[in-house]
């Protein structure tokens, strides 16, 4: 059984011109659109999570195997796990002042009669981020029946596009299994690579839009594809603010600094293949949780860290947060206070250049077994 995610923008947040809607009566090929337009009428993406138990990972149309993975509410109704879903049509939008076009599916619910009788939302085509901008009227100028069937090709879960975020969707590790950040309160266990399950103490998150993140390049995030680490790590896309530190496991670290694991800034690694800064995305979501101490946690499958009590470090939250932290841990106030990080951090960014170029001259994945 394969297990993957589709971003979508439900029906009730687009506008179709001529009073149209995405669902038709010859919806099954989308055709009614073309000559209309399309309008986005927020960036309010949602998370769907698939499972396919025919084991492949591409989302089409008329493929039986594609399931709901758990309960989910799409487009304000609420599906069991296991519903059928699809890509019922795949259509072409224009910008038209810019020329610029998108790829896009219908995703449909298979709960009507006849099945593809519904289109509950669009996914796009595209890398993180590759969404059309939100309040213009896209024209449609083709329209097909597929992916995945009648001459179309397939279109691979995650050649969709998602939202830059931190971790909206994001899957920390519990001892219940993965779950999306966004669902994580005080209180909830998560799973540690010392310590086994611990408690969250506090849990927050920052959002900014297009015009923050144009004035300010340094809370454009970084974005680590699936393997980039190695070990198959991450299992999906993972997208971290750049400050965000990533554990590297290797023996060129250990020659280097004495010590096989050290925690680095996700922006230092973009020189690395498959990890690259994302420039100028249109809006970024940053959650951190705090835990008692500072430690590796599992986040799409990868070790990163916990937020860290540093000075530094608590810049990244808000003054508003910075103060709710330090109700919680009054420590952090005192002058004398030193902070432990859950494993060493490279002394600065000479060093941990040398570390990437190590590796990227030697082959070698930042995280390795031995």
């Amino acid at each position: 059984m394969a297990n993957y995610s589709v971003w979508l923008l439900e029906a009730s947040s687009i506008t179709v011109s001529g009073g149209k809607s995405l669902s038709g009566v010859t919806q099954g090929d989308g055709s009614h659109l073309v000559g209309e337009t399309i309008r986005l009428d927020t960036d309010d993406w949602i998370e769907s999570f698939i499972s396919d138990v025919g084991s492949d990972t591409s989302f089409d149309d008329n493929d039986g195997n594609q399931r709901l993975d758990g309960a989910q509410t799409i487009d304000g109704v609420d599906y069991a796990s296991g519903t059928g879903v699809e890509a019922e049509y795949r259509i072409t939008l224009r910008h038209p002042a810019t020329g610029e076009t998108w790829d896009a599916v219908g995703y449909n619910v298979k709960n009507s009669s006849p099945a593809y009788a519904t289109i509950e939302g669009l996914s796009f085509v595209g890398p993180p981020g590759a969404f059309p901008p939100v309040g213009v009227d896209l024209v449609v100028d083709a329209a097909f029946e597929g992916p995945g069937s009648f001459g179309q090709p397939p279109i691979e879960a995650d050649a969709l596009a998602s939202p830059i975020c931190f971790t909206r969707g994001t899957l920390i590790a519990t001892p219940r299994g993965q779950r999306p950040i966004e669902t994580l309160a005080p209180g909830d266990l998560v799973c540690t690579a010392d310590e086994g399950a611990v408690p969250i103490r506090w849990i927050g998150h920052q959002r900014f839009d297009g015009a923050a993140l144009a004035d300010n390049p340094k809370l454009w995030p970084v974005h680590i594809r699936a393997g980039a680490l190695g070990l198959n790590l991450p299992a999906v896309d993972l997208v971290l603010s750049r400050q965000h530190r990533v554990l590297v496991r290797s023996r060129i670290a250990e020659r280097m600094f004495g010590a096989a694991e050290v925690l680095v800034p996700a922006v230092k690694l973009i020189d690395l293949p498959g990890i690259d800064l994302v420039v100028e995305p249109e809006v970024a979501e940053y959650w951190h949780f705090l835990l008692d101490d500072h430690h590796v946690v599992f986040s799409n499958g990868a070790p990163t860290e916990s937020l860290f009590t540093g000075k530094e470090a608590l810049k990244a939250v808000s003054p508003e947060a910075r103060d709710e932290i330090r109700l919680l841990f009054p420590q952090i106030g005192d002058p004398d206070f030193v902070p432990k990080t859950a494993r060493p951090t490279p002394p600065n960014g000479k060093h941990i250049a040398r570390l990437v170029s190590r590796h990227t001259k030697n082959g070698k994945d930042v995280l390795t077994t031995a």
